[in-house]
């Protein structure tokens, strides 16, 4: 993988899923300016209490047709069969994140957090949240606590 920061102004973003991965890629998303659809039979509390006039929320199940128009499509839903059919429908022009299988996603995403006049990410590359959280929790305080 080449890291990169993205500029997606803009762009329309599509959320298959409406959990707690799926909230989580929302929150990361809701400070840009991008329109942002989340289609599920069901939602977490989280999406519910939220009141962000570029969210769109979908109750409904996944049908062919639904990410037409994304630049780009996070697939977050706990069925594999669901995210594998997703990923065969979109296209060479879609950037994909498949959070059930990172072999079939285009990025992963990375934590990050500002200090001072820098953005720092650490990523595991799709391989251990948990060890992503931990070095982010240690270096931020660090920096606070040290500089």
């Amino acid at each position: 993988m080449y890291n990169i920061q993205l500029n997606i102004d803009g762009c329309h973003v599509v959320i298959i899923g409406g959990g707690k991965i799926a909230y989580r890629k929302y929150m990361s998303l809701k400070n840009e300016n991008v329109t942002i659809e989340v289609i599920s039979p069901q939602f977490g509390e989280a999406f519910k209490v939220e009141r962000d006039k570029r969210l769109k929320l979908i109750k409904k199940c996944y049908e062919y047709g639904d990410i037409e128009g994304a630049d780009i499509v996070f697939i977050t839903t706990n069925s594999r069969e669901v995210n594998d059919l997703v990923r065969q429908h979109t296209s060479s022009s879609q950037l994909v994140n498949h959070t059930g299988d990172k072999s079939q996603s285009d990025f992963y995403n990375m934590k990050t957090f500002k200090y001072k006049e820098c953005d720092i990410s650490i990523s595991s590359a799709g391989k251990d949240i948990g060890q992503t959280k931990a070095i982010y929790r240690k270096l931020q305080t660090f920096l606070e606590e040290e500089h």
